[in-house]
Parts: C-alpha cells; structure tokens; sequence
C-alpha cells in the first residue's frame, strides 16, 4: 500500500510518500519566511526516513540543510552537487563562464553591458541569499511571500540512500536536462511519478542556460540542456505511468498526453530556429532571437536566448545544424 501526502508551499509542491513502512519526502522546500513551520506543522506523524531532491535549484532543495539538521539524509544526485554547496555564480570559474557567453552570443554591446551588470547583480542576491540574515523581501511577480533563501549544505549523494528506496520499492530515475543532475521520482506500486520540474501540467519548462558541473580542474563548459532534457522525456514516455505529482501545480493522470505535447513543443520550436537559420544562412545566437522573438528579447533575454540555443543544441546533435567559434549554420 502506497500512501501520498501533498504539501503545498506557495508556488511549490512537495511530496511525503509512504511505501512498505519507508517514509520518504520528495523534494526539501523552498525557504522563505514561514515555509518550515508550514511543513513541520503539514506532516504529520514521524520524520522522513530520507528526502530526495529532485534537483538543486533553491525552490525544491532550499530546505535542505534543515532537514539535514534534524537528522534526515537529504539526497540529491551528483551532478547537483556543485549547486547547493555554494552560492549560485560563486565559483569564479562559472562566473567567468557565463560572461564569456554573453559575449560571445552576438548581443550588440550595450547589451552585454546590461546583461553583464544583471549577472553581477543575480552573484550579489545569491550570496545574500545564502549568507545574509533574514530573508530577501519579494521580488516583483514573486510566487513567494518573500525572497528564498539557499544556505549551502552537503548532500548525500543517490548510491548513500539506495537500500532504504529498494526496501520501499521507489526508484530515482536519472533525467538530466532541466539541471545536470537532474532526477524524478517512481513508485511502481501505482504507476506514480514524481517529476518535480521534469513534467508540469501547464508548462514545458525551458532548461536555461547552466553549467556543466566543473571537471578536475574545476574548469566549467555550458551544460547542452535541451537535448538531454528531450532525452529524458523520451525515456520516460517508455513507460506506463498513472498519475504524475509535479513540483509545480497539481497532479494530473494523462502523463503520456502531458509528455507528447511537451516534446511536440519543443519539436516546433525547434523547427522555427532551423527555418530562421536557413533563411539566415549563418547566424549567432543573438541574432537569431532578434528575428524570432524582436519585442521580449530585451526584456527577457535569458528565457529567450536559452530557448533559442536550447533549439540549437538539439539541431546540432541531430547533424541539422554546425557551430563554429559561435556562428552556427544548416547543414
């Protein structure tokens, strides 16, 4: 018998499933101001034998360090690592990686210096997030009462917590693409899926423009999101799912449905930017933005941008498309 408690904080959702005497939170919370009380006070009965973090953004781990504090193992695959133990752009190897980005995807110059002086600003609110006091005040449009805060922690990783799902027969699937290290959750029992931002009932999320974790030399490359991210979806359309519990929104029972129409979103975008670029001849990712997207590119580059380079990626890695030196062109 399989049991699933929902809890909602704000924007998120986050899930205590019980399985074979084995408690399990899925996801840790986000931490804005009041969030813990809520959650302690939503969960009844005894702590989680462990939490698994579906990924490392600061909306599904944030709580991770308090969980961790009240003796849960709090568990998040490998790849992720590098996002929860430190503030967001603090290392100066991603920081640098990013700016050499923005430079080299064909923004006219008073772009870069805007968008440079946003990334300096986005380094500035992580650190505070992570090691200020109190909490940020919300930010405009904010699916949060206040800012959230993200104090480093150190994970397990998956393999520390591997007997204790096998006892309660869940599974964490490895999904790369919304993150490096990106996971959902399965419980055959049921045909249940957590897919925290994999699968959401009213959006395809966008993987953004990230880094790979850093390599031995703690040197940072661009993560290729999207083909990964399709990858993942693929995967999971493979198998028979009958009810999904995202990390956003509530649940939904049409998963194959919800899967096929992100994929086919991502398919028609995809053939936007391969029918720009052919018209183009040649171009950067800039460039190709400005023609498909004139009137929000400057208010929202990096969704815009991600999404074009996300469309690119996956060009390149179907041979429809090439890159040189960040000029990009049909095959």
């Amino acid at each position: 018998m399989v049991d699933v408690q929902t809890i909602e904080l704000a924007y998120n959702r986050v899930y205590v499933l019980e399985s074979r005497g084995v408690r399990i939170l899925v996801d840790a919370g986000p931490d804005y101001a009041g969030s813990w009380e809520a959650l302690e006070s939503a969960m009844t009965g005894r702590l989680p034998d462990v939490v698994i973090c579906t990924h490392g953004h600061n909306d599904h781990a944030g709580l991770g360090g308090r969980w961790q504090a009240r003796g849960a193992p709090v568990a998040l695959d490998e790849p992720d690592h590098a996002l929860v133990t430190r503030p967001q752009l603090g290392d100066g190897a991603e920081m640098a990686t990013y700016e050499a980005y923005v430079r080299g995807c064909g923004a006219p110059e008073s772009i870069q210096t805007e968008v440079l002086a946003g990334l300096a600003q986005r380094r500035r609110w992580a650190e505070q997030a992570a090691t200020g006091e109190g909490y940020p005040p919300a930010t405009r449009g904010t699916r949060w009462p206040t800012g959230i805060r993200m104090a480093p922690f150190q994970p397990d990783g998956l393999a520390a917590v591997h007997g204790v799902l096998e006892a309660a027969g869940v599974e964490v699937l490895q999904c790369p693409g919304h993150t490096p290290g990106n996971v959902v959750v399965a419980s055959g029992e049921g045909g249940m899926l957590f897919s925290g931002d994999q699968l959401l009932p009213d959006i395809t999320p966008t993987p953004g423009i990230q880094m790979a974790p850093p390599d031995g030399s703690g040197a940072r490359t661009r993560f290729h999101s999207l083909p990964a991210f399709v990858a993942s979806l693929e995967m999971l359309r493979e198998r028979a799912w009958e009810r999904c519990y995202p990390g956003h929104g509530d649940a939904f029972e049409d998963v194959a449905g919800r899967i096929t129409e992100n994929l086919s979103g991502i398919e028609e975008r995809r053939e936007r930017v391969l029918a720009t670029l052919r018209e183009m001849g040649e171009a950067r990712v800039y460039d190709i933005a400005e023609q498909l997207y004139p009137r929000a590119l400057a208010r929202r580059f990096w969704q815009i941008v991600a999404t074009v380079q996300g469309s690119l990626d996956l060009l390149a890695a179907r041979d429809e498309a090439a890159e040189n030196d960040g000029v990009y062109f049909p095959r």
